[in-house]
């Protein structure tokens, strides 16, 4: 898209959001003054710090140095970049946002999103309702075993848990009482396509229901569980989930993610267990970092997302022979990924749930900060029960099975490679060379293999970090701030300052957005500098130069035009200084005789002379 194009879009997805509701969807805020304040979600924040400036559309946190307007905040609660955050916006207004190529949805069909979105909210709705209000026996004992699993009623309404009706279309006519075709459920994954036959029937039925739900606290899938004791017209599973549709892939998805963002963000760790009850009762137990996969084991999309947020994965994995097998599967992932990835395998193949119930939050967490690294997991689950002084079989068969692991992370992580192969020196009585010889053998080897043929997809985006901004200081901060005080006589700075007199490259970044909205036809004040700048550090320098401008108010100050023109006269004089050093410097590299080079000098003075309104000597 062109820049006018882009822009446009951008400002009508501006002017159709407000800044105190997407803040205030997730955090608590507080009037004071004619602003709201927060604690901040990404520090320990005991008195709050976070504003929130409804006239301007901004927010700002001191303590962390950061803020932005609506799109800067969405960047930063997901962990995504400018565009992804324009879409999640764009969506939340109900505008449309189409990318190039593809023929035009139809509103209300199988391919709408936003109906998809809508049919599965009701969906979420109508199950939740069932077993909050209903009175039948398939009511009483799904409720009797959340109470026997520990799950509180509070738990049960934040987590929004529900009850499917053991009936084939119970779903399907409560929704076409509304509106919903049995097409739009079905691409839902709500409903299921009759075979040999016409129609649909329910895709869940008599079954607890788990609403699955994305970063932006939409319900995208369900998860159903079996209920211990009940009947059931499709037992299958003991747990299911939607299908893959436009709106859910259980690849890209971890349960419990949405609540778990901000403790995530703030502790820089995250706990990820196997199924939703296990979510519902850490967090119950004041354990919030914690989310779920679905279905499926920890791949690498799943790493890819949770290091958006963190540092450090700890992966809780049942006591089992299952869990352990789960173990082994995320080990190449973890040697080819740069994550600090932990595994617990609990004690007495206890679930996550069991075990807090049993010994406590507490005891988990002590779990969790000692909890070895994935290559130090499978090393220790190798050799346990092994003679390593006599088992000389059982031992290199352990040795081998470590160096094709490493192998296959090839020289992805350099470091922790050759602390592994210290430690399996130290282990097995091997010298590390010898150790380290045949690891590059065996990485010589792989290389030589043809690559297997991955599937391509879309490219997950991934919040990588960025080199910090030069500062915008003295003499450069004071023009940026003439010209967010005074955007209509901005354009005259533009003409005035040559983006090369300018003492950061931030400043000139600065510049150059500000000459690309004069270009196109655009205002020059705050908010349109907000919308053509995607930079999310950028749009918190401005923010920042824009608060110390309001925190002045009330306090008298010069005119525009004296104090610009003062400005304008200190840039030209630094210039002339700067010329006159690049002068001086070349005289050294040039001028060979003292009479040449007193000459060159007097010239000098005298400019300088003139540049300060005196007469020349």
């Amino acid at each position: 898209m062109s820049l006018s194009t882009d822009f446009d879009l951008k400002e009508r997805v501006r002017m159709a959001v407000d800044i105190v509701d997407v803040v205030g969807s997730h955090l608590q805020l507080t009037p004071q003054g004619r602003a709201y304040v927060a604690h901040c979600p990404w520090h320990d924040d005991r008195k709050p710090s976070l504003q929130v400036n409804p006239q301007r559309q901004t927010w700002k946190c001191w303590v962390c140095d950061i803020g932005g307007d609506v799109f800067s905040y969405v960047m930063r609660r997901d962990g995504v970049d400018f565009f992804e955050a324009l879409k999640t916006l764009a969506e939340k207004a109900g505008i449309e946002f189409q990318t190039t190529g593809g023929a035009k949805v139809v509103p209300g069909s199988p391919d709408d999103k936003a109906t998809l979105l809508a049919a599965m909210k009701f969906a979420a709705t109508a199950y939740f309702e069932y077993l909050e209000n209903g009175t039948g026996d398939d009511v009483k004992r799904a409720r009797d075993y959340l109470a026997n699993r520990g799950i509180s009623d509070e738990s049960r309404q934040r987590f929004q848990i529900g009850l499917s009706p053991n009936q084939w279309s119970w779903l399907l006519d409560e929704a076409r009482q509304v509106g919903y075709s049995g097409d739009v459920m079905r691409a839902s994954g709500l409903a299921v396509a009759r075979q040999g036959g016409t129609g649909h029937y329910d895709m869940f039925r008599g079954r607890l229901m788990f609403p699955i739900w994305d970063l932006q606290d939409r319900a995208i899938s369900m998860g159903g569980r079996v209920i211990p004791g009940g009947e059931t017209d499709n037992p299958g599973a003991k747990y299911i989930n939607g299908p893959e549709t436009r709106l859910f892939s259980k690849s890209r998805q971890l349960y419990g993610m949405n609540l778990a963002r901000t403790s995530m963000q703030k502790s820089g760790e995250v706990l990820v267990m196997e199924g939703y009850t296990d979510v519902i009762a850490a967090r119950q137990a004041g354990i919030e970092p914690v989310v779920a996969v679905l279905g499926t084991a920890l791949g690498e999309h799943h790493i890819e997302i949770l290091k958006r947020f963190v540092d450090r994965v700890v992966l809780v994995l049942d006591g089992d022979e299952a869990g352990r097998r789960r173990a082994d599967q995320v080990l190449e992932l973890f040697v080819g990924a740069s994550v600090d990835l932990r595994i617990i395998t609990l004690p007495g193949g206890a679930d996550p749930a069991d075990y807090v119930a049993e010994f406590g939050p507490e005891s988990l967490m002590q779990l969790s900060a000692s909890a070895p690294d994935a290559l130090d997991h499978k090393l220790a689950t190798l050799i346990d029960g092994i003679d390593l002084g006599h088992d000389t079989h059982l031992a290199t068969a352990a040795l081998e099975k470590m160096l094709a692991v490493l192998a296959r992370g090839g020289d992805a992580n350099e470091l922790r490679t050759s602390q592994m192969l210290v430690r399996l020196a130290r282990t097995f009585t091997v010298p590390t060379d010898s150790l380290r010889k045949q690891l590059e053998m065996r990485i010589r080897q792989s290389a030589r293999k043809p690559a297997p043929a991955r599937i391509q997809s879309q490219p997950e985006v991934v919040a990588k970090p960025a080199a910090p901004l030069e500062p915008i200081t003295g003499i450069d901060r004071e023009l940026f701030e003439i010209m967010i005080e005074y955007p209509n006589a901005a354009a005259q700075a533009i003409e005035a300052i040559d983006p090369e007199w300018l003492f950061s490259s931030t400043s000139r970044m600065l510049m150059r957005a500000y000459s690309d909205l004069e270009l196109q036809g655009h205002e020059l004040d705050l908010q349109s500098l907000l919308l053509v700048i995607e930079d999310e550090r950028l749009k918190g320098l401005l923010v920042g130069l824009d608060e110390s401008i309001q925190q002045r108010e009330g306090f008298a100050t010069q005119p525009f035009d004296l104090r610009f023109g003062g400005l304008l006269e200190r840039y030209r004089r630094l210039q002339s200084t700067v010329h006159s050093q690049r002068q001086l410097s070349q005289m050294e590299a040039d001028v060979a005789d003292i009479d040449s080079a007193t000459q060159l000098l007097g010239d000098i003075i005298a400019a300088q002379r003139i540049q300060q309104g005196l007469k020349p000597k």
